[in-house]
């Protein structure tokens, strides 16, 4: 299974390039189809093209240059190569979609979680992998991605069920380790479990410890927000998980690619958030819950959004 979901992976990562710079060239190519005015007993030819709804007509002359000739014909055949490539897309995109599977430690935390009702305690998955489940389990488009690190997030000050993850993690046969602030993270092979928490780093202070999960969380700034509104995904008949509602999710992730720290993060920010974004315009329901939820964010976190679809459209143009 794992030869298969790399080798889909490659296909998309190469198509995606395909697709990526044959639309970059069509780009600096004029576009549209030459049409001819015969005015008396002269002919004046335009280059006819469409300019959102409306239909131009560029006056060329009474003569066609033989550079726009060549131009327009060099565009019809990489319309027709990209046609062929994003008919591709659309096919390995469906299988890499069917290729999504839980590895056997994230199976077995996840049924844990479930058995325990941590769900219920406000924890969710995000990050990453909340957009891989996304993928596999909601009608959106696939945007092929790998990733080791799953991304637990937990409401603090933490009021919820109890459960020991440290425990837990070492009888799987997990390596406890620390990252510099404190905060504890557990790893093996292809899988590195983190938590989270909103609120903010203190060099001041030492880390702040959940005894009810016995986990030290990282603290972030902008997570608070993915609590308030969330989703269950039934993801087999005694197995759930709990998400960030897609429509927060998509803001969370503008909000964040706009981050210095993101920098080197901020295109495959970009990417999950478009992907997102074209599933929650074409459903009415969550179309009006996203703008509800856009509403209660601040003048600030509007402007950075606002900021991160210029940057989205400006080094992402064809999503």
């Amino acid at each position: 299974m794992e030869d298969l979901k790399n080798v889909l992976t490659e296909s998309l990562e190469y198509y995606l390039e395909q697709e990526r710079i044959i639309a970059s060239r069509m780009a600096q190519l004029p576009k549209g189809r030459i049409r001819e005015k015969k005015i008396g007993n002269n002919t004046y030819y335009y280059l006819q093209h469409r300019k959102g709804k409306k239909m131009i007509d560029d006056y060329i002359g009474k003569t066609i240059p033989e550079k726009l000739r060549d131009n327009l014909q060099q565009r019809e055949k990489l319309s027709k190569e990209l046609q062929k490539v994003r008919e591709a897309l659309s096919l390995l995109n469906r299988n890499q979609k069917s290729a999504i599977d839980f590895s056997p430690p994230l199976h077995q935390l996840l049924s844990r979680m479930t058995e325990h009702n941590l769900w219920d305690s406000g924890i969710e998955i995000i990050g990453s992998w909340c957009f891989l489940i996304y993928q596999k389990y909601l009608p959106l488009g696939s945007y092929p991605m790998r990733t080791q690190d799953l991304d637990i997030l937990i409401p603090f000050p933490y009021r919820g069920k109890t459960f020991d993850f440290a425990t837990f993690f070492r009888e799987l046969g997990f390596e406890e380790r620390f990252h510099p602030d404190g905060s504890i993270f557990f790893s093996t092979s292809g899988l590195k479990i983190e938590f989270l928490a909103p609120g903010k780093i203190s060099r001041m202070k030492p880390p702040a410890r959940v005894k009810e999960l016995s986990v030290n969380p990282q603290f972030l700034q902008f997570v608070s927000m993915l609590l308030d509104d969330s989703i269950e995904i039934r993801i087999a008949k005694d197995l759930k998980v709990k998400l960030p509602a897609p429509g927060t999710f998509f803001l969370h992730k503008l909000l964040i690619s706009t981050r210095p720290l993101r920098r080197e993060k901020q295109k495959k920010d970009l990417h999950q958030a478009i992907h997102i974004g074209r599933y929650l315009l074409s459903h009415d329901r969550e179309r009006k819950q996203l703008k509800r939820r856009w509403k209660t964010l601040s003048g600030s976190w509007q402007k950075k959004i606002l900021k991160a679809l210029g940057t989205a459209e400006a080094k992402i143009p064809l999503e």
